[in-house]
Parts: structure tokens; sequence; C-alpha cells
């Protein structure tokens, strides 16, 4: 059984889904790569039993149907020093062996026989189907991760919540410090619907979605499955089942204290006064005043201190407050206008963080809750 593909199409295919691939399983099988041929077309499988991602792979020739399955790392180990050229690759069924050849030698593999790998379950139950602009989806999917929770404790804040409406589709996520909702303003066809995206799946598809243009279509399906598709790229998941925390109750509305700032002046400041600051917690002080911002850090145990005056313009009662200088950074590098809103309210109360001016499609909202400052 013969089979030629480009190298380069191929690796860059292959890399894509590897991701999903535990490092260390106890299944020997779940290491490898299922090739299916089927009518002249290439589908390649990977999966950790949760989360299972496919990709289409062109073929130049193909003379028979057949599927099995080959060790990821040795075969991204190979392919990814063979430059552009066409590779061809030989199965014997009868022994299991791959003979992989290009245009100065050849390797020979070990195969497992595809009917061993672990077969999905057929998804039940009634779909919940939308599709929406992979460009704008990557940017939702960018700017929440960063707020997503690291807390294994907490399973369901560690994922991204997708909630839909028939206005729009909002991307959530939150570790209780921090909140970032990225609400796309797009016609869902009259569907209301929300579910959990667990952290890994919800990786692998920025990971996608960040290199490919088009549609994305989104499934959920009853039996708490989603199923993902774009352009060459197939995803299916187990969504979390848990109940996400009241997102839009936690957003402040009545934050009076109104500060827009230059957006690249403010991230130089924080980064150095934040030199000087207590590691523990990246603890900045920020005090609001018409016409300027002064920013202060310090660590008593070491005796460092630094200060440092930026403008920006402030409508609102003079104002204390302090953030963790990290947080702030994270959640201003996912802004793409060249200036920030800052609605505050006082030093107790989460403070709101936007962009000046919204993309076309788009409400970005932002939140970071304050540290406390001691007298």
């Amino acid at each position: 059984m013969k089979y030629v593909v480009t190298s380069t199409l191929l690796y860059s295919r292959l890399q894509t889904i590897d991701r999903v691939i535990t490092q260390k399983n106890s299944i020997p099988i779940l290491s490898c790569f299922l090739f299916q041929v089927k009518e002249g077309h290439l589908e390649v499988t990977a999966t950790d039993n949760d989360t299972t991602l496919k990709c289409g792979v062109e073929l130049t020739e193909s003379d028979s149907d057949t599927s099995f399955a080959i060790p990821a790392k040795q075969l991204l180990d190979i392919l990814k020093e063979i430059p552009e050229q066409p590779l061809t690759i030989e199965y014997n069924p009868t022994t299991l062996q791959i003979e992989i050849s290009y245009q100065n030698g050849h390797f020979s593999l070990q195969a497992e026989a595809g009917d061993e790998f672990p077969v999905m379950k057929k998804n039940e139950g009634e779909c919940t189907k939308i599709t929406i602009n992979a460009t704008t989806l990557s940017r939702g999917f960018s700017s929440a991760i960063i707020a997503a929770s690291n807390d294994e404790a907490r399973k369901v804040m560690n994922g991204i919540f997708i909630d839909i409406t028939p206005e729009d589709l909002s991307i959530v996520a939150s570790d209780g410090h921090k909140l970032v909702c990225y609400k796309i303003l797009c016609d869902t066809h009259n569907t209301t619907t929300n579910f959990i995206l667990p952290r890994k799946p919800a990786t692998l598809l920025r990971s996608i979605i960040d290199k490919i243009s088009g549609d994305i279509t989104l499934c959920t399906f009853q039996d708490g499955n989603a199923v993902i598709e774009a352009d060459s790229f197939n995803m299916t998941c187990r969504l979390l089942q848990e109940k996400y925390p009241n997102y839009k109750n936690v957003i402040p509305q009545n934050n009076t204290n109104i500060a827009t700032v230059d957006k690249q002046s403010l991230q130089s400041a924080v980064r150095r006064v934040l030199v000087a600051s207590d590691k523990a917690t990246s603890l900045c002080k920020f005090t609001f005043e018409p016409g300027k911002v002064t920013l202060i850090t310090d660590n008593i145990n070491y005796a460092q201190s630094a200060e440092e005056k930026i403008v920006c313009q402030y409508e609102g009662t003079p104002l204390r407050i302090g953030f963790r200088g990290d947080y702030l950074l994270e959640l201003l590098g996912t802004i793409q206008s060249q200036e920030v809103i800052l609605r505050l309210s006082d030093p107790s109360r989460a403070g709101l963080i936007l962009p000046s001016e919204q993309e076309k499609g788009t409400d970005v909202i932002m939140l970071l809750m304050p540290l406390l400052i001691a007298n």
C-alpha cells in the first residue's frame, strides 16, 4: 500500500494536532497518530481520550484504503529535518512495517494496527450549532484565556465559558482576581445556550484558529460533547458539566471615576516600577488626579522603592488604589487600541479596563480586583 504526500504539508498538520497527545501515556497507542486513508484522502487523528483532534491532508498519490498508527514523536522528529519534497509512505498490513522514502534516503518504522486505536463514541442527542468568523473568535480566545485559573481544585474556573444569546456570543474567563468578557456581536440565528470548554481544548482551539481564515462551526450535544470544525481540522472534546458563576453580577455598573491613558506609556511605566516591587504581591499603587497618575511600588525587606508619574485624562475625585502590576500588564497586552480607559469606584471595588475604541462587532470588558493598601 503506497501513498505520496508533500512533506512540509504533512509536518505542519501533524505539529498542530500533536499538542493533544499527553507526554506519558499509560496506553501506548495514545502516543501514536492514526492514519486513515479513504478514497484518496488522508485523515490523521490524535487523542488523549478526552479531546480528539483530526486533520485532513491532501495526498498526491494513493492506491488503496487502509488505517494504521505511527508513533507520533518518531514521525515528527523525522519530518522536521526533511525539506519540502514528495514523501512516499508504504505500509505492509501483514508485518505492520512502514517505509518512509524521500529524495536522499528512507526510514523503517514499526506501526500499530489501525483497529487498535480508540474509537470515538458517536455523539448523541440534539445538536446546537453556530458558525462564527475564525479571526474574531481567535482574538476572543487570546484575550480571555489569560484570565482563566490554573487552580486544579476549581476546574470550572480553568475553562472558558461560552455564553450565546440571539444577539451575541461572549467568551468569558476568570480566576477570581481578573475577568475578561469578550463579546462578539453577531447573528446567532436565535440561539440561546452556554457551555464550558476545558482549558486544554480551549488552548488547542486557539492555536488552530490563529492559523486559519474563514468560519468556525461550533456544535454542542446533549450528551456533553462539543465538535468544533475549522478549515482542515476537527476537534471533539468533553465539556465541563459544572455551573459557571454568574459573571454578569460581578461587573460593576457605577464606576464613575474615569481615567484615559496611553496604553504603551502605562505598560512601560508599570514594567519599570515593578522592578522595585514586592515580588510576592507585585503591588503597584496608583494615585489618580486631574491630568496625571502616579505609580508607586516598594519592597520594605530590600529597602527598594520606585515612583513615576505619567499623563492621563482623569474625570472624578482623586483616588488611590492598588493593583497587581503583573495582572494589569497581562490584561493591557491583549488590548488593541492606543489608549485604554480605567473605570474606577473606590479602593475596595473592582476596576474596569476597556479599550478606548472597540473593534468593529465586539465589546470587550476586563475586570481587575484591587489589592489592599496598608496605611
